[in-house]
């Protein structure tokens, strides 16, 4: 009995301790897709701009990027879309408002992200070494410079999209950015900036080469005007500050006050993706109050003994300094104070007896704008009994 009791106990505590089973692998740590790619063109270069790569598959933060590889795809315009002449494709086959490669391969459907896995190769890989340096603020830049047309002149349509390698594994691939390269123009010239009361003037050349020179006439859909302060760098996906592109070569741009600079660019499409110019050369101006304040409504003059008081309305505005009085004998004007009167009152005790006077009062405000003068009735001051 004891012997039996002896021998399930040992049974018992064999299966407790039982072996382990065979350790798991661990589970890949797997970077989340890219999904805010987006392209432009600049001149001749393609640009594209993406987050940096900051969590994993399951939303944990992504410690380590080894490296990001860009993906490129460039699609010919088939022969049959543009026919012999494109030229005499008839009214009603593409769009005429944008550039007609761009609506040519808008009858073109896209390629499906599975098919651009299949077609798409590698034009770079970023290495975890280079990241910083292609970094700028929380993205990450990339500049490609991908055939603009097929050997025999017709266009191209570039599908780009990143993928992101981990220690382990490697994410999906991104959405895809496309683009259809157009032959933009060369930076506008002679940009100048001219300061008046209602703003900055803003006037330029408009360019007649493109970046593919000649024999290729540019596209320009309009201009994109950008203000920045004094020697500020701008990046490539900076927004204009005017919300269309501008059709002519000139505009007026209304800036807070204070020295800004201004740049450029002939626009080919407004996009998305946008295709333009580089930017010109920057120019700088001071934009400040420029619209003096109200005249004093009326001014008047109170003979006493020896000298005359002036009084007049109190100008209302926000930035108002102050007034100057001004006394005119003849055809002698004279500023009677050298500093700007607060009050709405003055007393001459500078004039001579005898003579005929008459006085004016302008407002000048606080950028040293200065009004319009009221004028007093003419005034002698006699001489005492």
């Amino acid at each position: 009995m004891i012997r039996r009791i002896g021998a399930a106990a040992f049974l018992v505590a064999l299966l407790a301790c039982g072996k382990r089973g065979d350790p798991r692998p661990p589970v890949p740590i797997i970077p989340q897709a890219t999904s805010d790619l987006v392209v432009t063109q600049r001149a001749d270069q393609v640009i594209l701009s993406w987050s940096y790569p900051s969590l994993t598959t399951t939303g944990r933060a992504l410690t380590a990027v080894e490296r990001i590889s860009v993906f490129r795809y460039v699609e010919d315009l088939p022969v049959s879309a543009t026919g012999s002449d494109p030229n005499a494709l008839m009214p009603g086959n593409i769009d005429p408002t944008v550039p007609q490669p761009v609506a040519l391969f808008s009858k073109l459907p896209t390629l499906p992200q599975a098919q651009f896995a299949k077609l798409g190769t590698r034009v770079e890989s970023i290495e975890k070494a280079n990241l910083p340096a292609a970094t700028a603020g929380s993205k990450l830049l990339f500049v490609d410079r991908p055939p603009f047309t097929t050997t025999d002149g017709r266009p191209v349509r570039v599908t780009y999209a990143v993928v992101t390698e981990g220690e382990t594994a490697r994410s999906e691939y991104s959405n895809l950015a496309i683009i259809v390269p157009l032959p933009v123009a060369v930076p506008p010239v002679n940009l100048a900036a001219t300061p008046a009361a209602r703003g900055v003037t803003l006037k330029w050349a408009a360019p007649t080469a493109s970046v593919r020179g000649a024999g290729v006439p540019p596209v320009i859909h309009g201009y994109h005007i950008y203000r920045t302060a004094p020697g500020q760098a701008l990046n490539e996906f900076v927004t204009p500050i005017n919300n269309a592109p501008v059709k002519e070569t000139t505009y007026t741009d209304t800036p807070p006050y204070g020295e800004h600079e201004y740049r450029v660019a002939a626009v080919a499409v407004e996009g998305p993706p946008r295709v333009q110019s580089n930017l010109s050369e920057p120019v700088r101006a001071t934009f400040k109050d420029l619209v003096p304040p109200p005249v004093p409504a009326s001014v008047t003059p109170l003979l006493e003994t020896n000298r005359v008081r002036l009084i007049w309305d109190a100008v209302d505005a926000p930035d108002l300094d102050g007034y100057i009085v001004y006394r005119i004998e003849g055809t002698i004007r004279l500023r009677l104070a050298p500093w700007i009167i607060k009050e709405t009152n003055f007393t001459d005790i500078s004039l001579d007896i005898g003579i005929a006077y008459h006085y004016e009062v302008t407002s000048i405000d606080a950028s040293g704008n200065e009004s319009a003068a009221v004028k007093s009735e003419t005034i002698i001051v006699p001489k005492t009994p």
